[in-house]
């Protein structure tokens, strides 16, 4: 689809998603409807249009070595810096305020996907065929701990390449689709849940002072942002191999990057510079435009209705547990809408949401969630396959 696409160009295809971006706050700061939906739902649905009309290239699908390096820099790239620079001008104190919330939420959370995955695949099993059991483990582990854990849980499990690459296609339509969701659900169901809008000092900070609140806006203090976030990045990504060699467990990277922005960010005063925010508010974006590039239509009609609905029984099963029993608990939406995308697309969606709603004080609960669904889900994700399998058994 690459080269049927009216746009290949890597700096064509950046100008079509700058533009995009720059249309979508300019929508979001003088229309109300807009403000309403937000940027990050704005984006996803523009280049999900785009890309369905050919007018630029997916951002899944491609053989190795020809997917756009646009992409290619969200999402390998975009993503960690992205983290480290809104974890360095995040205010950490707001932590104390949220800790047994967030691990509520995402118990709850963890323990939907756990109930959907189960009904699902029971209601699905006999038309997903032999492979049912592993779908079932693969998108437990999945949905609590996002997209690493897919793929990381099909190899244990031995999933076909066939059946990972169909599975693949209805995780990221899903996925578009629920970001959107937990976008939309607080505004919906603010007035059935508290809400950290209640919180006295809980207002989004005006552009370009910073999640603190502290207008340094200088050259010098950008460049120092972006220098401690390189180096930070690229200690954790060193540092990965060696950690993980030494102990035999694969340890996602996000887990050491996020590790040293949280330290960087509590002994030092880097957190009064300004513009951390901001540079991270923008790369984001460019991996909003990567999700929705990546939602082809038509991949789910050829190979995929099914598992798509398995995901269609998991997820609702998930937020109904989630949004059920948090309102019993009084957890606010917000950071129930941030739990459940930590859990569905772990951390990297999870801060995305927060940051680009104004949730400012959930941007470090979000990261912290999703390397906690890292860290379980693989386990969860392998019991819940074997469990299915002998349930299964004989029966598809």
């Amino acid at each position: 689809m690459s080269s049927d696409a009216w746009v290949t160009d890597p700096f064509a295809v950046g100008a079509v998603i700058t533009v995009l971006i720059a249309v979508s706050f300019w929508l979001d700061r003088h229309f109300r409807f807009f403000s309403f939906l937000g940027t990050a739902i704005l984006v996803i649905t523009g280049a999900a249009i785009l890309v369905n009309l050919q007018v630029i290239p997916p951002s899944i699908g491609q053989a190795e070595g020809e997917l756009n390096p646009i992409y290619v820099f969200a999402g390998d790239y975009g993503i960690p810096l992205a983290i480290v620079l809104l974890l360095l001008s995040t205010d950490l104190t707001s932590l104390r305020r949220l800790g047994k919330p967030a691990i509520i939420a995402f118990i709850l959370g963890a323990l939907g996907t756990v109930i959907g995955a189960m009904v699902a695949i029971g209601v699905t099993a006999t038309g997903i065929g032999d492979e049912a059991w592993k779908v079932g483990g693969q998108f437990t582990a999945s949905y609590i701990g996002g997209g690493v854990n897919y793929a990381a849980v099909g190899d244990a499990l031995g999933t076909s390449e066939t059946m990972f690459a169909t599975g693949a296609a209805a995780d990221n339509i899903m996925t578009n689709l629920w970001m959107v969701m937990t976008a939309l659900l607080p505004v919906v169901l603010r007035s059935f849940y508290p809400s950290i809008r209640d919180r006295r000092g809980e207002i989004a900070p005006p552009m370009g002072t910073g999640l603190t609140g502290k207008a340094i806006f200088t050259i010098h203090g950008l460049v120092t942002l972006a220098a401690v976030t390189f180096v930070i990045v690229a200690i954790g990504e060193w540092l990965t191999p060696v950690i993980n060699q030494a102990v035999g467990v694969e340890i996602p990277s996000v887990l050491w990057y996020t590790t040293l922005a949280l330290l960087v960010a509590w002994l030092t005063p880097i957190n009064r510079l300004a513009g951390g925010e901001e540079m991270g508010n923008f790369i984001l974006h460019f991996f909003f435009a990567t999700m929705g590039a990546g939602t082809i239509l038509h991949t789910l009609v050829e190979k995929g209705p099914i598992v798509f609905l398995f995901l269609a029984i998991l997820v609702s099963i998930h937020a109904f547990v989630l949004f059920g029993a948090g309102r019993w608990f009084k957890v606010e939406v917000e950071v129930l809408a941030t739990a459940s995308q930590a859990c569905i697309g772990g951390p990297s969606t999870a801060v995305a949401l927060a940051s680009s709603k104004g949730w400012y004080s959930l941007v470090t609960p979000a990261v912290l969630l999703g390397v906690l669904g890292y860290v379980v889900g693989n386990y969860l994700g392998v019991v819940m396959g074997q469990l299915m399998q002998w349930i299964l058994g004989g029966t598809i």
